[in-house]
This record gives C-alpha cells, structure tokens and sequence, in this order.
C-alpha cells in the first residue's frame, strides 16, 4: 500500500491508547477505516479492529512503504508521531516474548522483556501495567506498587485495576489503602464481586443472603449496618414463625448474635401464646454471646419458669452463671437439666466432659461416672450418644459405633444422631453399612440434609460413583436446601464427572 491516497491517519485518545499500549496516532488503510468507526467511537476496543498484531502491522507497512511515511519532511515536522510508532513497531517482538512467558507462568521471563518494552516506549503504560502484575506474581510487591502508581492516571475508573492495586496494599499491610482501592473499584462497577469480596473478608462489608436457599439473594451490606438493614426489611410485612427460625438458623451459622437476637424476638411474637422453644433459647444463647451474662440470666431463669419441662432452659442458667463464676449454681442448673432429659446432650457434655476437650486422659478419667449415669437412664438415646463420643475420643472405635447404632435404634426417627454415627462409620470407611441402613429407612428425600450427604460419599467411597453422582445431582437441585449445601453438591457432582470420563478414557 505505497500511495499516500490508500491511508488516513486517526488519533486515539490519549487515555486510551495507554491503556493499550497503542500510538495515539494510527494510520489505517482507508478500505478498513469504516470498520473502526465504530471501535472507535467506543473507546477503540480491541475486540472491535485494534488488535496490536493489526495495528503493528499497518504502522510498519505506512512508514516504510507509503509515499507519507516515507517523505522526509513529513518525518521531521511530524516527529513526536514517527517515534511513537516506531517504538510501537519495534517492541513487537518483546511483546510475544513477554506474552509467551506469562503463558508459561514465566514471570521472570516476562518481566525482562517489558522491562525492555517500557524502555523503549516510555508512553505504553499497558507493559507497566502487565510488568506490575509480573511482578506481583513474583511476589515483589513494592515494584509491582511503584508501577501502579505510575499508572494510576491510565487506569482510573478501571475496576480490575483498582482491585489488582487493592491486592498488592493488602501483601505490603496497608488496609487503608486497599480499602480505598476496593471502594474505587465499586464506584466504576457497583456489583464487582471481588471488589465486594474482598471488602467482606475486611469485615467492611457482609455477605448476608436475605433468603438462605436462593442464591440470587445474596447481597452485600455494611458490617456496621446488617441489623438495621435486615430487621427493615423483615418489619416491612408480617413473616410466619418458620421464616424466623430459618433466619436463627442460618445466622447462627454465621455468629451474628444481634441478627439471631432480633430473629428470636420475632419468632418468640410470631409463635404466639403456644411458644417456641427454639426461639426462646435462641434469644438466650444470643444475649450471652453477645456478653449480655445478666440479660441471658435472667431470660433463662423467665423461660425455665414458663416451661419447667425445658431441659434447654436449664442448660442456659447453668451456662449463664458459669460465665459468672458461680459453679455451684451452674452444678446445681445442669443437674436440674439432666433431671428433666438425661440424654441432653449439651448438659453431659458441661457436666463430664474436661474443659479441654483434646485432654484424652481426663476423657478417659470421667467415662466410669458417665458410663453410670448413662447405664441408669438406659432408656436415653442421648446419653449412649455422648458415651458413644467419649469412647471414641478414646481410639475405642468398635464400641462406640456399636453404641452409636444403640443409640439409633432407640431414636430411629432422629436424623441428627443417624448422621452422626454414619459419618463416623464413613470416617472408618465402613461405607456397607451406610448404604444398607440408607435403603432400609426408605426415601432419602424426606430425611436431613446431612444423611443424604453420607449417603453419597458412602456411594463414592465404595466405588459406586453412578450412584453417588445421583444422590449429589438430588443435592444439587433441592431447592429447599440451603444455596452453600447445593454448591458444594454441584462440585461434587463435577468431581465425579471427571472420574467417570477418565474411567471411560475420555480426555476433557
């Protein structure tokens, strides 16, 4: 393409071509100039006709092959322009070499040749920014932020670099900094979800799903500011007691006691005259979490006059006034609880486990008393429960799963024990019985979570990966469960797909 005729010259923005490392004056073949009008008009997207490889391409054949390029005077009185595109020509080669690098996770490799690159073309402050996160991969962090820095006029309003200069403030401990950063990178793209991540791991903001089982519900609330937003949105209509109770649940698992504490009160006014034990508790294991001992004191011993049937009440005095140092009454509270339900799990734990509960001798040291108070209330699925635990803390596995099965056949209706003697029976890999006993309590669909997790892994564990992809697919798409649960089953379900695939000989 010699004759001057065949070429314009187009100017970039500024910003623009920096971000792409491209001359801010380009010539373009004129049969290719309607193509880029529209790339340019959105900023010159690569994606749209700029590709460097093209860009390069035309530059050298413009300068060194046109009538323009090549007419001296021209040269002169445009010299700024001839030089920036000459760098862009000539760094070319550079570019595939840093290029290749990163794709062999090369960093060192890479940075020698945009080190060279930024050499050459002071103005391509994309090979800063590519050196920067060259850098950052190596894990020299104070280059990799003095690059930054160079740049930060480039890239301003760009949310990926914002969070890339983030990154690299957390390594060097400057929180401020990445905060700001992170915060920047919201102000370019509200939704960024690492932007947003990232701030919840800071404890800036938290991640709260407003209904637990749909994963569009997630979002991203000021950690200051997770009661106030919740509870208006909760008091905006009247919630059945079950919504309450879903919200202990799932904040609970969070540790947010003022959230639980809030759920509870609701819950406790939803259920009416006829009450709720779970919320009622709830909101007093809440109020002592929250370093509220005398509030959570008094709710207990308000609650354990109400219901003198609650073993659970009980177990919060005991609770409650142990943290006040009362040990006496704590004694006396957990016996009143084991008097009313000597299977309570949490009272024999307080009652005889040690405060250590790694203190294998002082485990071993207590089991003849828990072993009487069990053999005397031999009626208890609880209490062969908690025997069936300090055995095995004890490395005697045999007894307990056997106590365990004990304590199943006493309570066949209780997926919670069930759970836990499968999952300890899966940790022996004694998965025959899992899947005998899965068959034999019938569809698994209406039993817990967690039972028809063991089930699958009992299915994975002993080869039958078909049928242990089935039983995590049922996860997977059980809406009524908990979104985190339907993940983890999802990638389960990937995991075997592969090892089904390579079992078959099939290559991804």
């Amino acid at each position: 393409m010699s004759e001057e005729a065949e070429w314009l010259l187009i100017n970039l923005d500024e910003i623009v071509a920096k971000r792409q490392g491209l001359p801010v004056s380009i010539p373009v073949p004129k049969d290719e100039f309607q193509k880029l009008q529209v790339a340019i008009a959105a900023g010159g997207a690569k994606d749209e006709g700029l590709s460097s490889k093209k860009v390069r391409a035309w530059c050298s054949d413009f300068l060194n092959n046109s009538d323009i390029g090549k007419n001296g005077a021209w040269r002169k009185k445009n010299r700024t322009m001839v030089v920036g595109m000459e760098a862009f020509v000539d760094t070319g080669p550079l570019w595939d070499k840093a290029q290749r690098a990163f794709q062999e996770n090369d960093y060192e490799k890479a940075i020698q040749a945009l080190k060279r690159i930024t050499i050459q073309n002071d103005a391509d402050d994309s090979a800063k920014l590519n050196l920067a996160s060259a850098h950052a991969n190596m894990g020299q962090f104070e280059p990799a932020a003095k690059l930054f820095k160079a740049i930060k006029d480039t890239y301003a309003g760009d949310p990926e670099f914002h969070v890339a200069v983030a990154q690299v403030h957390m390594r060097l401990k400057d929180k401020d900094a990445a905060i700001e950063e992170f915060l920047n990178a919201l102000d370019a793209k509200p939704d960024h979800t690492g932007a947003l991540d990232s701030l919840a791991q800071l404890g800036i903001l938290a991640k709260v799903y407003e209904n637990p089982k749909d994963a569009t519900s997630l979002i991203y609330v000021r950690a200051d500011s997770v009661i106030d937003y919740l509870t208006g949105e909760w008091d905006k209509e009247e919630r059945p007691l079950a919504f309450y109770l879903e919200q202990i649940a799932y904040h609970e698992r969070e540790q947010r006691p003022g959230v639980v504490l809030a759920a509870a009160e609701r819950a406790i006014k939803a259920a009416g005259a006829a009450g709720n034990e779970r919320a009622e508790l709830a909101m007093i294991g809440a109020l002592r979490t929250a370093g509220r001992a005398d509030d959570a004191l008094a709710a207990a011993q308000a609650y354990a006059a109400k219901a003198p049937k609650s073993s659970g009440a009980q177990v919060e005095i005991a609770r409650s006034l142990g943290e006040k140092g009362d040990e006496a009454g704590a004694k006396a509270a957990l016996d009143a609880a084991l008097a009313i339900d000597p299977g309570d799990l949490i009272a024999l734990m307080l009652k005889f486990w040690p405060d250590d509960p790694n203190d294998i001798a002082s485990i071993g040291a207590m089991l003849p008393d828990l072993k009487a108070h069990v053999e005397a209330h031999a009626e208890s699925p609880g209490a062969w429960r908690t025997l069936a635990r300090g055995y095995l803390a004890v490395n005697r596995i045999d007894e307990a799963l056997d106590l365990f099965k004990k304590a199943v056949d006493l309570a066949p209706t209780d997926d919670d024990m069930r759970s836990e003697w499968w999952a300890e029976l899966a940790k022996q890999q004694r998965y025959e019985p899992i899947i005998k006993d899965s068959l034999a309590i019938g569809d698994m669909k209406a039993h817990d979570w967690r039972l028809r997790w063991n089930e699958a892994e009992a299915y994975a564990g002993s080869g039958k990966k078909v049928e242990a992809r089935a039983c995590f697919s049922a996860l997977n798409f059980d809406t009524d469960l908990h979104v985190d649960i339907r993940r983890r089953a999802k990638r389960a379900v990937a995991s075997l797909d592969e090892t089904l695939a390579a079992d078959m000989g099939i290559t991804p």
